[in-house]
């Protein structure tokens, strides 16, 4: 197991006619010899970008890259040990799985016959892809196939792991198996493992910590749990969480609270400068339902999903819709007046000017 570390880690693009492109700004993370990190972001945020200099793939345009506390951004992808498992799976079609996986093995001419064949069938064994052996990537499922290119990458005994949109091409189904199959997988064979991903799901279910990123730069950095209930700011907030945090502008009003409109004042977590202007931030799971206590709100749909419910409200005097997660046995109707409670605790506040947090 090793440890691996970037140091302001950047990338720059070029073009003659054309201003430059910052894709990564400035990116400072050490992973823990062992750690799973789950890379977050949307399309576009630098996550990709960041993998493949990493693995060598990119050239670096400024910092460096530690792996086992040695510089290996001067080396080329070949001499780096990094195992990559690609978004695309890249399996060779005319070869059978066992040849797939034999092929690297062989290309860097670092192990007899009897050595890679025996590698390969351990490997197999690993991931469960045994019986495929003779077979080829036509007659592979998309979930058969993602194992066949986490086993390649993992057959060559890599320092390091990365994984790139690994799930992204699996049905629902397929992506809950697959994603309890990596992570036993990963933590059986204990691999330093970065995982690049847009599905906050996939990140917060495999990771020990996930950084969040947002046009080039780390916005947060902390474990699954930091990062839902103590966002940063209102992107970490609202980019993580299912159904989406609730996110009311509002000003600071005396005794810890904010006034939403001119009739409706919200407890705050801590308290604020009258007058500074926030976003109220709620998450659905953390709102209730009330008799005649708390906000007074009007119904504007319910989608009963037996397991709960998703009920969108009309705050009165709000212009945004407020999104409830309601008990199984809840029954509303359009137009059914209501009212909604907070925790305060539950609550977060945001400088509506910053988008970080107040608490």
């Amino acid at each position: 197991m090793t440890e691996l570390e970037l140091r302001d880690l950047r990338k720059t693009y070029s073009a003659r006619g054309r201003p430059s492109v910052e894709a990564v700004r400035g990116i400072d993370l050490t992973l823990r010899s062992g750690e799973l990190l789950g890379l977050l972001g949307p399309s576009g945020c630098g996550k990709s970008t960041t993998l493949r200099m990493i693995a060598g793939l990119e050239t670096v345009t400024g910092g460096d890259i530690l792996v086992g506390g040695s510089s290996v951004t001067a080396r080329p992808a070949q001499q780096r040990n990094i195992g990559v498992a690609f978004e695309n799976y890249a399996l060779y079609p005319p070869l059978t799985v066992a040849e797939n996986l034999a092929f690297g093995l062989k290309a860097r001419r670092r192990a007899d016959r009897g050595d890679v064949d025996r590698k390969v069938k351990e490997i197999a064994e690993r991931v469960d892809l045994t019986p495929l052996l003779d077979a080829r990537p036509a007659g592979l499922s998309s979930g058969q196939k993602q194992r066949v290119s986490l086993a390649r990458a993992l057959i060559r005994e890599p320092d390091v792991l990365l994984l790139d949109e690994p799930l992204s091409h699996l049905d629902a189904a397929q992506r809950d198996t697959t994603r309890r199959e990596l992570k036993r997988i990963q933590r059986d064979l204990g691999h330093t493992t970065i995982l690049v991903t847009h599905d906050q799901e996939e990140a917060l279910s495999l990771a020990d910590r996930i950084a969040v990123m947002k046009d080039g730069v780390i916005q947060q950095l902390g474990t699954p749990y930091e990062i839902y209930d103590s966002p940063a700011n209102v992107f970490v907030a609202d980019f993580v969480g299912e159904p989406a945090i609730n996110l009311l502008p509002g000003i600071a009003d005396t005794d810890a609270h904010a006034r939403l409109s001119d009739t409706l004042r919200i407890a705050l977590p801590v308290p604020v400068t009258a007058g500074r202007k926030v976003i109220v931030g709620i998450r659905p799971e953390d709102l209730a339902l009330t008799g005649a206590d708390g906000l007074p709100a009007r119904v504007v749909a319910h989608e009963p999903l037996l397991e709960s419910g998703i009920a969108t409200l009309a705050l009165d005097g709000v212009e945004r819709p407020l999104v409830v997660l309601t008990a199984p046995e809840v029954r509303l109707a359009h137009d059914d007046r209501v009212h909604v409670t907070a925790d305060p605790h539950l609550t977060h506040v945001f400088d509506a000017e910053t988008g970080d947090s107040l608490r």
